[in-house]
């Protein structure tokens, strides 16, 4: 069953879908918020400013009645003095038991105010006619008269004020709900076509399957979001492509080199079996023997590199000489009398695990044993942070196309050599493998002249940050 590496969990789906629908919410939402507090204060404004004008008005028609009883009497107050106006309704002198003199004509008898200290003026708000009715903002003025103390009081009706207040909060109830429709509506189509790029990405990774990985999302050429995410999902549909092939080529590499031990265990087992024909110690020894061993090599080999796939190699982290481990290498190898060892070692105690980094030296030594045509050097040196570990040989050397590849698994440079006279292809990958588990680095270099130099590094405080050797690639290629 094909999986499509693009699918959307149903429940991200879920998740995704009403984006549109939110940001229209929360953008209507905002809105509708600003607009009752811009409305909010606007009445206030408006009714302060109303206010202020009632105060304006009657505070001078109070002032001027106030200056003609302080210099005629309650006879200079007339029918025309007391008349109301469009902005003053209602005039009043009471005197200083609370009796109304003098009214507006028309006017509703009964104070709006009690009678008020001498130069005094004081302004009030909802003030009624016997408690009842309607309610006036007014002014009063104290003033002395010849005829004893009075109070002037002018008020303005505040129906009107109210009725302004009404209109202008009914004109915000109505428009404001067109102006959040209009938004929204706006929001949701803005919304709609800015998220549109991102949907058609979607659906084009959606339809892609694991048999068409080649395929890639068409980046817009607008210099903004939109293309950077194509971008990001093209680097990631080429790393998924890159892991896919790697994926196969290490199954069908793995598979061609367990075929081979298998067959031939196989075959003379079966041999033996239809013909009733004991297998002999001498079979044993040369045939099955060496193919179980290279199998069970190979199988450990495979599942050291799944481990270090999964989760890392585990390090059994203790003090290890560098210099005992490359000393004993190269005496292995010079007591197989093949080529001539020259060693050249300094001490170097580095942290790590003995087993994995003997592991490591001795793929190593194999490999440059395997071709070496007369000479293999060993080289150790270290400085104040780092365990430097050269390991040459005098064979046909390797390309600089090569050095990366190298260390890929299941990489045989030379073709034409025959697998029992080679290794299986892991030996440098396992190599690159354990030494960027402790943190550091190798490669490998063509030496002028012939032959091929493979460099260890390793800091001396143990796996931490990965070592940066100048001058050479990272081992770690992309695989």
């Amino acid at each position: 069953m094909v999986q499509t590496i693009g699918a959307v969990p149903r429940w991200a789906r879920d998740r995704l879908r009403p984006v549109r629908q939110r940001l229209t919410v929360v953008a209507t939402l905002l809105l509708a918020v600003a607009l009752a507090l811009a409305a909010g204060i606007m009445l206030l404004v408006l009714r302060a400013a109303l206010n202020n004008s009632a105060d304006t008005t009657t505070q001078g028609r109070a002032d001027h009645v106030a200056s003609v009883l302080a210099t005629e009497g309650s006879g200079g107050v007339d029918s025309v003095l007391l008349a109301a106006t469009k902005d003053v309704d209602v005039i009043q002198v009471i005197d200083a038991h609370g009796t109304i003199v003098a009214s507006t004509p028309g006017a509703a008898r009964g104070a709006l105010s009690s009678p008020q200290p001498t130069g005094s003026r004081r302004t009030i708000d909802d003030a009624q006619i016997d408690g009842k009715g309607e309610e006036y903002r007014s002014t009063t003025v104290g003033v002395a008269t010849r005829d004893g103390d009075l109070t002037v009081v002018a008020g303005a009706a505040e129906g009107p004020m109210h009725r302004i207040l009404l209109t202008v909060a009914i004109i915000f109830c109505v428009v404001f709900p067109i102006v959040l429709l209009l938004l929204a509506a706006t929001t949701y189509y803005s919304v709609g076509r800015a998220l549109r790029p991102v949907d058609r990405i979607r659906a084009q990774v959606d339809d892609i399957s694991g048999g068409d990985l080649h395929r890639r999302v068409p980046v817009p050429d607008t210099d903004d979001e939109i293309a950077e995410l194509a971008t990001t999902m093209n680097r990631m549909l080429r790393r998924i492509e890159s892991a896919r092939e790697q994926q196969l080529r290490f199954v069908g590499d793995a598979s061609h080199e367990l075929r081979s031990p298998l067959v031939t265990l196989v075959g003379l087992l079966d041999l033996a079996s239809s013909t009733d024909t004991p297998v002999d110690r001498d079979t044993v020894d040369t045939l099955m023997l060496p193919e179980a061993l290279r199998l069970q090599s190979m199988v450990a080999d495979l599942l050291l590199l799944a481990r270090a796939d999964e989760r890392g190699l585990p390090l059994d982290l203790g003090d290890v000489d560098l210099d005992d481990v490359v000393g004993a290498e190269a005496a292995r190898v010079d007591a197989l009398r093949h080529h001539r060892v020259d060693v050249d070692v300094a001490p170097a105690r580095v942290r790590g695990d003995l087993d994995k980094l003997t592991r490591a030296i001795r793929n190593i030594t194999d490999n440059a044993d395997r071709h070496a045509r007369r000479r293999i050097g060993f080289r150790v040196r270290t400085d104040r942070a780092f365990a430097t570990v050269t390991i040459t040989d005098d064979g046909v050397g390797i390309s600089p196309a090569d050095c990366e590849r190298v260390f890929e698994r299941f990489v045989r440079l030379d073709s034409h050599r025959d697998r029992e006279g080679g290794g299986s292809g892991l030996g440098l990958a396992i190599v690159d493998e354990i030494v960027r588990a402790h943190g550091g680095a190798v490669r490998i270099d063509d030496i002028a002249g012939g032959g091929a130099a493979v460099t260890i590094t390793v800091p001396m405080a143990g796996p931490g940050r990965p070592v940066q050797t100048s001058g050479s690639p990272p081992s770690s290629a992309s695989r």
